[in-house]
């Protein structure tokens, strides 16, 4: 049973914003993109990931993905998906690379090998050794039977071969399209049970409350940018023309005619993206989804149904 959908990150979400805010003839748009292109692959890899454990029997399993936790000195971990059961918990960490692969076992590093030589793409063992650490002491914290946790690094993209594997190596490491066969392999070395339904539901509960999303990130502040930097106004999803005009209870493009009727729920999604602000004023909604009249973005933002605080002339609306 699924406990924990995922989501993508806000990081993701933050770059994601940006490829629509930043004009792309910015000079710290290429970075942008690249780090974009980076975060939005590696999400694809843990989706990928996810379809094919989705043809387990989720009867037998507790699955959360993208569990964020605090372990037992207040260090936060994430783990890419973790599955328990009464007889054991498996950590899946999931790796979207292409090409040929190679695993150093003396550090866990994963190498991918190219025409140019190598690249050094972390160690990813050494990553689920640590994270296996940090789960042991948090169910010995909550006082519940030591369980055996098992790992698996799992290769999510079509094109990539691994070379240079040892048969220990390759019972760490999986491509996603095995991954349904290797985990009930597990599951069949595993007999006896550590865990009563009640643990195992102590344990869920405990993880899910106290899972925290990262939402540290700023993008004005990682890249030097100011608000001067962004396109205004509510974009159009049909041709990504901004700004899009008020037209009665609609709102239309300019540019090739598309009307929407619910685009400003959208655009205002992307003011903290961005790292604008939590909070917003009637003012900076006018100025960011180009609003000339005072009373007309009042009443558009009546309609969000966003928590504020203040009087009406002085409000402040509550984006998070």
């Amino acid at each position: 049973m699924i406990k924990k959908e995922r989501e993508k990150p806000f990081k993701l979400l933050a770059h994601e914003a940006a490829m629509r805010r930043v004009p792309k003839n910015h000079p710290k748009y290429p970075q942008m993109e690249k780090e974009f292109s980076r975060l939005h692959y590696g999400y694809k890899g843990e989706k990928a990931m996810d379809y094919f454990s989705s043809f387990l029997p989720h009867e037998n399993y507790q699955v959360l993905h993208g569990l964020r936790i605090p372990d037992t000195k207040g260090r936060h971990f994430q783990m890419d998906s973790l599955l328990i059961t009464p007889t054991h918990c498996l950590i899946l960490d999931s790796k979207y690379t292409s090409g040929k692969l190679e695993f150093d076992e003396d550090t866990g590093s994963l190498i991918r090998h190219n025409d140019d030589g190598y690249e050094r793409l972390g160690d990813p063992l050494a990553q689920l050794a640590r994270q296996k650490i940090q789960l042991a002491s948090l169910i010995k914290e909550l006082k519940l039977p030591p369980i055996k946790i098992q790992t698996q690094v799992v290769i999510s993209h079509k094109n990539a071969t691994l070379f240079r594997k040892s048969p220990t190596l390759l019972n760490k490491i999986v491509f996603h399209t095995s991954l349904p066969t290797r985990i009930q392999a597990i599951d069949n070395t595993q007999k006896n049970s550590f865990f009563s339904s009640k643990e195992t539901n102590k344990l869920v509960k405990t993880l899910l409350k106290r899972h925290k999303d990262d939402t540290s990130f700023n993008l004005m502040e990682s890249y030097g940018l100011t608000p001067s930097d962004f396109i205004k106004g509510i974009i159009c999803d049909k041709c990504s023309y901004a700004p899009m005009k008020k037209h009665f209870q609609k709102w239309e493009c300019p540019a090739c005619g598309h009307r929407d009727e619910e685009p400003v729920s959208k655009a205002i999604r992307d003011y903290p993206l961005l790292g604008l602000g939590n909070t917003i004023t009637n003012k900076q909604f006018r100025e960011f989804v180009c609003i000339l009249s005072t009373s007309i973005s009042s009443k558009v933002l009546l309609t969000l149904n966003l928590p504020h605080k203040g009087t009406t002339k002085g409000r402040t609306y509550f984006l998070k």
